[in-house]
């Protein structure tokens, strides 16, 4: 069954039928999983033909780091929605740490895609680094707290938010209970490092 296909008598544009590749590859990828995806499975899932495919992708490769950057994209932006209706660190945090769970999330197209370096160099860390920077200058805002040491408490929130949705994962806690106790100790390590002279 095709994922998504032409209105009939309407031919897709360049930017559509890219977009039509990328959305049934993430089909075939969540329901088959990431080794399962082939040129041909694609075209197959996509209802086009192969050849169609390399007129968009040169290779594999090239096609899951394009879903990636993609995702990546969508997923930046809604945070950058989400992070405007924030008033207080404690609901920036909360943000990332929830962004870090939905990364983690069994299913996450992200997460599978990470996981390999070879398509995780596509998006080298400017995403991070953007996230990262934005902290920081929020961090000193809020704290007062130059931005070496406000660059160190970003990396070590960083750090737990991440290893705690990993493990989170794993488990059968409350989502929710999980993500507001990563939030308090985040917060509460950065008020007493940003507190200690």
């Amino acid at each position: 069954m095709a994922a998504v296909t032409a209105t009939r008598g309407r031919r897709l544009s360049a930017e559509e039928r890219r977009n039509q590749l990328l959305d049934a590859a993430r089909t075939v990828i969540l329901e088959r999983g990431l080794s399962s995806l082939t040129m041909e499975l694609l075209a197959t899932e996509a209802g086009v033909s192969n050849p169609l495919i390399y007129k968009y992708f040169d290779t594999r490769l090239e096609l899951l780091q394009a879903l990636l950057t993609r995702t990546l994209d969508e997923f930046g932006d809604l945070v950058v929605r989400q992070l405007a209706e924030q008033d207080s660190y404690a609901d920036i945090v909360r943000v990332f740490v929830t962004t870090n769970f939905d990364q983690f999330e069994k299913g996450s197209i992200i997460n599978v895609l990470l996981s390999q370096p070879d398509i995780r160099r596509a998006v080298s860390d400017v995403e991070g680094k953007r996230a990262g920077t934005y902290l920081v200058r929020e961090l000193t805002r809020h704290y007062g707290v130059g931005a070496k040491q406000a660059e160190l408490l970003v990396v070590m929130g960083s750090g737990a938010s991440q290893a705690a949705a990993e493990r989170y994962a794993n488990s059968s806690r409350n989502r929710r209970a999980v993500i507001d106790d990563v939030v308090r100790f985040i917060v509460a390590g950065i008020d007493a490092l940003a507190n200690a002279e």
